[in-house]
């Protein structure tokens, strides 16, 4: 195997030494040597913060160590002190939050939103230490994303959900005195070149960016399989958004048709296992030593796949379709989400009761854009018998459309008002 950078650079995997640390080496290195041979540094730097840190637990030796490997051989000890400082203020500011994000079933902000396109999640770990988090490509629908969140939201996102990789490593680090780091496996398989969105890869940069001042030596390295081949002629479109500190990380395995079981252990991909230096079991016996002053890691999480489960539709000129659903009994509320491709397509809802009598409009005539990214609302039945939602593209006299949508009847009726659409335009 060999890897890839955007210099062109290819070299022989093998064992990490101190020198490649600024291209994402230096893993499983032992942090009391790290830490002896850069005492004076991290004595600077730790006085230089000192008004910031208050004698807190959490900023101790191994919290300025990271900083200190990061920008010793490139801005020097200026720059790890106006990064640690930027740091911990962030992360005062946002105690609550990062907290929050690393509780059992915490959210980032509009992670719920998020996630109903993104396929990203845990994948396993190299020998029961270094995390594995696995990005699904071809599986998310970044234009969907992009055009219901904004390059700030998606951004944050990205940026907060950095926390519970970061406490796992910090608290393995501890555990081991081995410098843990994350392992980001992108699979490129079944990825379509019209499928990015520039203003990802905006949010995408900025949150690299981000990360290199306030989650130094974080990532490990960042292993591409499945690349199809015009992938490098991609890869110079959006490496223009990165950070170089994160590009050196980066290697493309020459493979293809590499399958990885569900989402749930990447580290069974040879070129992971071999690239990553991975693969060999470590003594999960080995005592703490040193200062055991860490907040709790963060609790392991399944794999998160898109829950969007959208059902594509395309709809032709001069046309319209309609979808049935039951509805068993009273008293019960639909949530439905309509995402469409480009311009916009009509839609509306009627309630056929069981028992008879006069249908119930439930969603009047409407128009769902496409530049209003994904559009949901929730509706009230009243009468048991059969939702029908009409979508209407008979005013286009030569532009067939393309949408998704899901729709589902839920058991209780909302603690709230009927909640009006979003992000729908009556026509």
């Amino acid at each position: 195997f060999f890897s890839y950078s955007p210099s062109g650079h290819g070299k022989m995997f093998g064992t990490m030494d101190e020198t490649d640390m600024e291209a994402g080496g230096g893993m499983r290195l032992n942090i009391d040597m790290l830490i002896k041979d850069r005492r004076p540094l991290i004595d600077q730097l730790a006085a230089a913060v000192a008004d910031l840190a208050k004698g807190e637990a959490e900023y101790d030796d191994v919290f300025m160590l990271r900083f200190i490997l990061t920008w010793e051989k490139r801005e020097g000890l200026s720059k790890a002190i106006d990064a640690c400082r930027e740091t911990i203020v962030w992360r005062r500011e946002n105690k609550e939050m990062l907290d929050h994000v690393c509780t059992p079933g915490g959210k980032a902000p509009l992670e719920d939103k998020i996630m109903k396109f993104e396929t990203v999640g845990p994948a396993g770990t190299l020998g029961g230490l270094e995390p594995i988090y696995c990005v699904r490509t071809g599986h998310c629908n970044i234009k969907g994303l992009m055009s219901t969140c904004t390059v700030k939201e998606v951004s944050d996102w990205l940026h907060f959900i950095k926390e519970r990789n970061y406490r796992v490593c910090d608290e393995r680090t501890r555990k081991t005195r081995l410098l843990i780091k994350c392992i980001t496996v992108v699979d490129l398989s079944n990825w379509s070149l019209f499928g990015g969105d520039k203003r990802f890869f905006e949010a995408l940069g900025d949150s690299s960016k981000r990360a290199a001042v306030n989650y130094p030596q974080l990532l490990g390295k960042t292993a591409m399989i499945n690349t199809p081949s015009f992938f490098r002629m991609a890869f110079s479109t959006f490496s223009v958004f990165m950070p170089q500190s994160f590009l050196d990380k980066m290697a493309l395995c020459p493979a293809t048709g590499t399958h990885l079981p569900g989402a749930q252990n990447a580290s069974t991909c040879p070129f992971v296992r071999k690239y990553c230096g991975g693969g060999q079991e470590h003594d999960s016996k080995v005592s703490r030593r040193g200062n055991d002053n860490t907040r709790p890691p963060c609790p392991p999480r399944g794999p998160q796949e898109c829950n969007n489960h959208l059902t594509k539709v395309t709809l032709a000129n001069r046309s319209k379709t309609s979808v049935e659903f039951l509805v068993p009994s009273d008293g019960l509320t639909a949530k439905w989400e309509v995402l469409v491709q480009d311009f916009g397509v009509g839609m509306s809802a009627e309630l056929h009761p069981t028992e008879g009598g006069p249908h119930i409009k439930v969603i009047p005539d409407c128009k769902v854009k496409a530049d209003g990214g994904l559009a949901e609302g929730v509706v009230q039945l009243q009468k048991k018998g059969t939702l029908i939602v009409t979508f209407d593209n008979t005013y286009s006299m030569f532009r067939g459309k393309t949408f998704e949508y899901k729709l589902e009847v839920l058991g209780q009726p909302p603690a709230d008002p009927v909640k009006p659409p979003v992000q729908v335009s009556v026509s």
